[in-house]
């Protein structure tokens, strides 16, 4: 049983919680998730893609935490950032610091992914891409 410091503590930390969700909701958008992985899918990588509409997906989890939500953004928000550590128009290795974000975040949200989320994503790319571009995911 919880006793009440530790479910002060709780209630403090979700209010906090959703307050920096509503940060990170004014500089994130689906829309400008979607137009980036539509204009550059092909450079960024079709593995790398799955993996972003991955968390994408888990985000829109009613279940999901505010605290989830907000790394999920994050990670998202940083792909779809013009200003990133390294450029991402820099040949070869222009997205590799948005895969990682991507991968951090993935492991943080890991208990939220099932086959049905999966498949999902893969459907995601197939609309975006083409019927059949994720036969090999």
């Amino acid at each position: 049983m919880m006793d009440l410091k530790e479910k002060n503590t709780n209630d403090v930390k979700e209010k906090i919680d959703d307050k920096e969700l509503a940060k990170y909701e004014i500089k994130y958008s689906d829309a400008g998730f979607l137009k980036k992985i539509q204009k550059y899918g092909k450079v960024i990588g079709l593995e790398a893609i799955y993996k972003a509409l991955q968390l994408w997906y888990v985000m829109q989890k009613p279940d999901v935490p505010s605290s989830t939500k907000v790394i999920i953004m994050g990670a998202l928000g940083y792909l779809i950032s013009p200003l990133d550590f390294i450029p991402d128009l820099t040949p070869i290795i222009g997205y590799s610091d948005d895969i990682v974000a991507i991968a951090y975040a993935l492991l943080q949200v890991q208990g939220y992914i099932d086959e049905d989320l999966k498949n999902q994503a893969k459907a995601k790319i197939d609309v975006i891409f083409g019927q059949g571009t994720s036969d090999n995911l």
